[in-house]
């Protein structure tokens, strides 16, 4: 593919995307599959493209005199300017017309992209939605900048050892042969850090239950748990399972633990995941506030995940076209459902047990303010673990992250997703 045809694929690429039908990274791989015709070269050059798009959008479509309904194509043409540092005239010929390629510039695009090289306000700058500066600030204060800027960086690839099955060791040394390698998560026992990227999923460790693809924050999550073998275990938000499989290792098999989700076809992901790692869960769906089940299991559980719904903002390294849709009011809504969801959740814990509240957000709003709501509405039915201490219990090293009522992971100080976990003690 000639440089035309690259920026064609582009634009026909994020048109995809910014349907939300499908993740941007299954979008890619859609596009290439059926187009086999391109190259290594090809393929890195326009995904390359792709994601940095994706990542300043906002800016992108700041430049180009517009919102967020400007094109695709204007946002492809913005980054000739901005990331590659061409000038207007080399943009212009590459947009040529010719066969594949882009359609010639017209006069309203050649006079937004002569002044794209300006200056920009502050979100631009931050690379954040304008709404969204003072619920980062109030987070990060000073710190807002590398904070922001670590969140713009690509994700590792970490896998979580079931070490039921393999140790960590024989597990890296077992990837060694087959040419990936890997180093010890810093913080999660459990973990390996790919060196590289590579297709893990064809491989034999993967088929045969050794390993999972969980960032080591998600890691982390479920060691905060406590979960402990004998134990009554609920994972309430369980998803496609990711923290579940990690809940049925801390607790060797034996108890009862139970994958709850009021998505059942999300719920369906769990059992093929399940079969390869030789786990034993029970699963239900949840039926709304009023399911029969809640009141049925009322006071049984030792320890009860919520892993809660949210802005994804931890996970912007991952899905950065998810940075661009979000807006406080959308914020707002979700700090309600996770409210709702800590009654639900509470309401099924033993006295004497763990309610362990998770999100993937840094912002306060979705993770101290609900906890401490939670607190306010449990009228001393709930206090808190001390962060700290439920650090140190889970065998975790170093200093604990402690951020008011609970702990914080994210990408620019630990290197993780970015991860909220408070564990709160009923009484």
């Amino acid at each position: 593919m000639r440089p035309g045809p690259r920026l064609s694929a582009a634009v026909e690429i994020l048109d995809e995307i910014a349907k939300g039908a499908q993740a941007a990274d299954r979008v890619l791989q859609g596009y290439f599959r059926s187009r086999r015709y391109a190259g290594s070269g090809d393929r890195t050059a326009v995904t390359e493209r792709i994601w940095w798009i994706l990542r300043h959008q906002g800016g992108l479509a700041w430049k180009m005199g517009g919102g967020p309904d400007v094109s695709s194509r204007q946002l492809v043409l913005a980054s000739l300017i901005v990331r590659d540092g061409l000038d207007v005239e080399a943009v212009a010929a590459l947009c040529d017309g010719s066969t594949h390629g882009p359609e010639p510039l017209s006069a309203a695009e050649r006079e937004r992209l002569a002044a794209a090289a300006g200056p920009a306000p502050e979100w631009v700058t931050l690379n954040l939605p304008e709404a969204l500066v003072p619920a980062f600030r109030r987070r990060y204060a000073a710190d807002i900048a590398p904070a922001l800027a670590a969140l713009e960086g690509r994700a590792s690839t970490d896998l979580r050892v079931n070490v039921l099955k393999a140790s960590r060791a024989a597990l890296a040394s077992q990837l060694a042969g087959d040419g990936i390698s890997t180093e010890p998560t810093p913080l999660s026992p459990w973990g390996l850090r790919v060196v590289g990227r590579e297709r893990l999923v064809e491989g034999e460790a993967f088929a045969q239950g050794l390993i999972e693809i969980q960032d080591e924050g998600a890691q982390l999550a479920s060691l905060l748990v406590g979960a402990q073998p004998g134990m009554a275990v609920l994972d309430f938000c369980a998803g496609a399972g990711g923290k579940t499989l990690a809940l049925d290792i801390a607790m060797a098999g034996q108890g009862r633990l139970v994958a709850a989700d009021n998505d059942g076809r999300r719920l369906s992901r769990l059992a093929p995941r399940l079969a390869r790692a030789g786990g034993t869960v029970e699963t239900h769906v949840l039926e709304g506030a009023n399911d029969p089940w809640l009141a049925a299991e009322a006071g049984r559980f030792d320890r009860v995940l919520v892993d809660a719904p949210c802005s994804l903002t931890g996970t912007w390294r991952r899905h950065p076209e998810v940075r661009w849709r979000l807006d406080p009011a959308q914020v707002s809504r979700l700090a309600a459902l996770q409210g709702e969801l800590l009654d639900q959740a509470g309401d099924l814990v033993k006295p004497g047990g763990w309610l362990v509240y998770a999100t993937c957000s840094l912002l306060m709003e979705e993770d101290e303010d609900v906890v401490d709501a939670f607190l306010a509405r449990a009228a001393g039915r709930f206090v808190t673990v001390d962060p700290a201490a439920a650090w140190s219990s889970a065998g975790l090293p170093g200093v604990a992250p402690v951020s008011g009522p609970g702990l914080l992971l994210d990408p620019w100080r630990h290197g993780t997703d970015g991860f909220f976990m408070a564990v709160l003690e009923r009484r």
